[in-house]
């Protein structure tokens, strides 16, 4: 009977000397936990007979330590563990995939190590601003002066005015309403997630947002910026007196500029003429300088009519500093109004009877002159309301 023929045990290769490795500068240590003992004999005889230099232990020459099967977390517990054995001031060898010492026998090199080779754990990233709740309605929603959101708002409310001229009022108001949310929201908007759950935000609101917060221009809103249809309905919708349909109605026909509406006086109405001949002055913005002197004239006014009456500086100018197209007198409804507004005396705006003040004049009544003072209205019949405490007349500017 012939004896039985042991079988050799697969034992680690011995490790290559330095000096007969072709990369010097690479010493790789192939981690056994998840590779098991054979394969990683294979891997090691592999590597070496491509010139690699490989280590059976774990010391300070380690360059590479190669695992597979390994979680990131693990691989950075299994380092942690042999830390202690390597001197002070030794610099931690990098831990790889297995997939970086495939590619690199593939390539009969070291290839570079790249991120995705490596088991380093995901460092946490920012967590992005949670959606805010809106609610549904602009007049439950405050309006402040100044915004988070400016940006992002005014291309809203360009494809807004875009469409407006198109007689699109369906996509007007949606653009609109988008806009009014984005003014209302108490932070900036840095990601499209933010705007989950809000109201009045469709897909192509939101197409343009994330347009906007990826590369900081829209196309769409450029190009209708640059429009030649854009640039004139604008222009000629800021005319007193013209509405969309008429401009639309010019610039079908051709017209584009100021210049060609004055060439053609025929076509324009009173008001259109006295809004035309008084574009410069109407476009510019009034001084909050130069309504504070016109408060001083009114309150004066009144003072010599009703003593103890309030005049108020309200609208746009009480919200807040800054300049703004329009101002305007207004009396309360209730009250004994129209004895009280027809005594108080004529006087011309600062700055005298013209500019600003005779734009509105001939726009409002086609010519010179101030305007007649409407009868004081109906007393209603029936019985009468008891008699209250009497409330302070005011007025508002």
């Amino acid at each position: 009977m012939l004896p039985r023929r042991r079988r050799a045990r697969v034992g680690p290769p011995e490790a290559a000397p330095s000096s007969a490795a072709r990369f010097p500068g690479v010493a790789i240590y192939l981690a056994e936990p998840r590779m098991g003992r054979s394969r990683r004999a294979f891997l090691t005889r592999l590597a070496l007979s491509k010139g690699f230099r490989v280590l059976d232990a774990y010391s300070p020459e380690v360059t590479h330590v190669v695992m597979e099967g390994t979680s990131a977390e693990e691989a950075i517990s299994w380092q942690e563990h042999r830390t202690p054995s390597l001197p002070p001031g030794c610099s931690h060898p990098a831990l790889l995939d297995v997939s970086w010492f495939t590619e690199s026998m593939a390539a009969g090199q070291p290839v570079p190590v790249e991120r995705r080779h490596r088991l380093e754990v995901a460092v946490p990233r920012e967590e992005l601003p949670s959606p805010v709740w809106m609610l549904p309605y602009a007049c439950q929603r405050p309006t402040p002066l100044t915004h988070h959101n400016a940006s992002l708002s005014e291309a809203l409310e360009t494809l807004a005015e875009a469409a407006d001229f198109d007689g699109s009022k369906g996509r007007h108001v949606s653009f609109c309403r988008a806009a009014s949310v984005l003014k209302a929201l108490p932070s900036p908007v840095t990601a499209l997630s933010q705007l989950q759950g809000l109201p009045h935000f469709g897909e192509h609101s939101r197409r343009v947002i994330q347009e906007l917060l990826e590369h900081g221009v829209c196309e769409e809103v450029e190009r209708v910026r640059l429009s030649e249809r854009y640039q004139t309905m604008k222009l000629f919708t800021q005319i007193f007196g013209v509405g969309v349909r008429t401009a639309d109605q010019w610039y079908q026909e051709g017209l584009r500029t100021l210049d060609d509406l004055r060439e053609q006086p025929q076509r324009l109405t009173k008001q259109q003429k006295a809004g035309l001949q008084h574009y410069q002055d109407l476009s510019a913005l009034i001084l909050r300088s130069e309504v504070e002197a016109l408060q001083q004239v009114v309150e004066a006014a009144v003072g010599q009519v009703l003593p103890g009456a309030t005049v108020t500086l309200a609208g746009g100018f009480r919200r807040g500093p800054g300049d703004h197209r329009g101002c305007e007198s207004d009396w309360p409804p209730q009250g004994e109004v129209a004895g009280p507004r027809r005594g108080l005396p004529h006087h011309p705006p600062p700055g005298g009877p013209g500019g600003r003040a005779a734009a509105q004049r001939d726009m409002l009544s086609g010519e010179a002159g101030p305007r007649p003072v409407p009868p004081a209205p109906a007393r209603p019949t029936g019985r009468p309301h008891p008699p209250g405490p009497e409330a302070p007349r005011h007025g508002c500017l």
